[in-house]
């Protein structure tokens, strides 16, 4: 059965701590090396302080969920275009944000959300780090 976990907290860079103290608990469920964690939490924070930048939200909102060998984190909605710019691949441009999600995480994905999007971040043991 996989485990999940609803959390969120306010849109602040205090906050960020809270979003890495219960990522590093559900990755070390999973045995995550010292680097497979290092690799989500600044994949996770950089998101994050991005969509801070982006956009002015009141709360952060953030489901992760176990899932055999796989940390699938989902974070979002946002609505920011410039956000999804920076964190989708389009027609094989992947910059900045981009190349971190990807060069630290198994899988990134945007999907919709009502009238915005969400990032589907996926990080699988014994990946390594990528």
């Amino acid at each position: 059965m996989a485990e999940h976990v609803a959390l969120e907290v306010p849109a602040t860079p205090d906050a960020l701590g809270v979003v890495r103290m219960v990522l590093g608990g559900l990755g070390a469920q999973l045995d995550f090396s010292l680097e497979q964690l290092d690799d989500l939490f600044l994949a996770s924070e950089r998101l994050l302080r991005a969509a801070l930048a982006a956009e002015s939200p009141d709360r952060l909102q953030l489901d992760a969920e176990v899932d055999g060998p796989c940390l699938r984190v989902t974070v979002g909605p946002f609505f920011s275009a410039g956000l999804r710019e920076r964190v989708a691949c389009s027609r094989g441009r992947c910059l900045d944000l981009c190349t971190l999600l990807r060069g630290t995480l198994d899988e990134v994905a945007v999907e919709p959300r009502g009238e915005g999007f969400a990032v589907v971040m996926v990080k699988r043991a014994g990946s390594g780090g990528r």
